[in-house]
């Protein structure tokens, strides 16, 4: 399974000016063309106008299974919005899925030993030029695993563990 970071890949798509649900879009093909499971996670308050370019495409992406929506909720005129990078990590750790995103989640290293393995091995950095999405060849440096092999990595069609996608305790640490 591919997991994107949806707010890092949208973001960046224009250099942090605002969230490119259109940018988002062209990760998602990118890798369903290729044959691959994608969920792109992205905070829910970005489907009200004016949080990002696009609302109902985002809704559609939704729609289709696409991007997982993230809690989000606004109280007396102010919004609280969870951690997503948590719910991108567990999803990856669950599914032994690749990350895309620019981050390198140093804060999150040492809250789960299965966490840190995907931090440390399944990272997808990319760049964009214009509206072209690119990833490197050799995405851990010339002696690393390549694009090729790591997005080849078998991906098992159910969770790691059998109790669900969210059955370990999200917010301790429990697994340290």
């Amino acid at each position: 399974m591919i997991v994107i970071d949806g707010s890092n890949v949208a973001m960046e798509h224009t250099k942090g000016k605002q969230f490119s649900v259109e940018g988002l879009k062209i990760c998602i093909e990118y890798f369903v063309k290729r044959g691959h499971s994608v969920k792109a996670f992205v905070p829910r308050f970005r489907c009200k106008y004016g949080k990002s370019t696009d609302p109902n495409l985002l809704s559609s992406l939704e729609r289709q299974g696409l991007v997982v929506f993230t809690p989000s909720r606004e109280i007396k005129g102010k919004t609280f919005v969870p951690y997503d990078d948590r719910y991108i990590l567990q999803c990856a750790a669950e599914f032994d899925g690749v990350v895309v995103s620019g981050d390198n989640y140093r804060d999150l290293i040492n809250e789960n030993k299965r966490w840190r393995y995907i931090i440390e091995n399944r990272v997808l950095p990319f760049t964009w030029v214009n509206n072209m999405i690119m990833f490197p060849k050799d995405p851990f440096g010339r002696a690393g695993p390549s694009l090729e092999t790591l997005l080849r990595h078998p991906t098992p069609a159910t969770p790691q563990n059998t109790t669900g996608l969210f059955s370990s305790n999200l917010f301790t640490n429990n697994n340290v």
